[in-house]
């Protein structure tokens, strides 16, 4: 009894290899191509968010972080865009067919909280990203 009950037990208590959780995303949109590592956590994500534009020599670079509520991922993001400052924006992304659709919105900000105006709907449609998830070597 006492083996059966460990047999159980054990592979519960394993540690999970990290990047379990972890994807890779590409999107190409004209002469923009945007990247995404994230990992997901129960009901959180964050990750590594990167915006090239035309010749990969502009880009965006930063962190999200958010909630994931059923196939939608909503977040911020913090990011230092090419030759400036630091800027945070939000950002919300749909799980479809093993693809996140980047959606838009009126983005607005409170007490340096940034989301989405409720009033308005975010859109999904004609998305200027859609991800395909992709293996780790072809983001790096």
């Amino acid at each position: 009894m006492l083996i059966l009950l460990f047999s159980v037990l054990l592979p519960g208590c394993q540690k999970k290899d990290f990047n379990e959780y972890r994807s890779y995303y590409r999107a190409v949109h004209h002469n923009d191509t945007a990247l995404l590592a994230i990992e997901t956590h129960k009901d959180r994500f964050y990750g590594n968010y990167q915006i090239y534009y035309g010749s990969r020599v502009v880009k965006d670079s930063g962190n999200i972080e958010g909630i994931i509520s059923g196939d939608t991922l909503r977040g911020k993001y913090r990011y230092r865009s090419f030759g400036g400052g630091i800027n945070v924006v939000p950002v919300i992304f749909l799980k479809r067919n093993g693809k996140l659709i980047l959606g838009s919105g009126i983005a607005a900000s409170y007490m340096n909280f940034v989301y989405y105006k409720p009033e308005f709907p975010i859109v999904f449609e004609n998305s200027k990203f859609v991800f395909d998830q992709v293996e780790q070597t072809e983001v790096e």
